[in-house]
């Protein structure tokens, strides 16, 4: 019974899936944890599980291990992009200059972007595919930050956009593009 419980809610979670492209951290224990990965029609769902821990089990713990292996795949995500990032370089798939990266971007050329958490660009537009650098975001018609608007697109084009501090980039600049051709 426990196995066509879980296999009914793999089947749920494996819908929700589909529809928001979520994925899922488990709270339950190990046992369970192990029956639901055996029954899971796409166990890459599942991004890992929490443990119940029966003498604490406070929504305030449950989130934090929870944060914690998201935490961890964030980590390990940036590092394997960044690697994807500088192997694109040797063969001519990257552009690092700002106004370079946004035409490829507006062109649906963006596979994965990588900015760098400290890096903030405001700019006012002067056509469709230009702009101007300015350095006061509060003057009027001003994107305070094009980078935001350049992620946006690139993940509404069906590509990634990571945000890091991790320093590794920065030899490559504080925005860099890996465009798919």
């Amino acid at each position: 019974m426990v196995r066509e419980f879980l296999n009914t809610v793999d089947k749920a979670v494996v819908k929700v899936n589909r529809d928001t492209g979520m994925h899922c951290v488990v709270i339950c224990t190990e046992d369970n944890y192990s029956h639901l990965l055996q029954v899971a029609d796409q166990p890459s769902v599942y991004l890992g599980n929490v443990h119940i821990n029966y003498n604490d089990m406070s929504h305030k713990l449950i989130a934090a291990e929870a944060w914690k292996i998201v935490l961890s795949l964030q980590k390990q995500r940036r590092k394997e992009a960044i690697v994807e990032m500088q192997e694109a370089v040797g063969q001519g798939h990257v552009i690092t200059e700002l106004s370079a990266i946004y035409r490829a971007v507006k062109e649906g050329r963006g596979d994965l972007l990588i900015t760098h958490n400290d890096f903030q660009q405001p700019v006012k537009m002067t056509g469709d595919l230009s702009f101007d650098l300015v350095d006061d975001a509060t003057q009027p018609d001003v994107i305070d930050d094009i980078s935001s608007e350049i992620a946006w697109e690139v993940i509404a084009k069906k590509g990634r956009a990571i945000f890091t501090s991790q320093d590794e980039i920065k030899s490559l600049g504080d925005i860099v593009l890996k465009v798919r051709y």
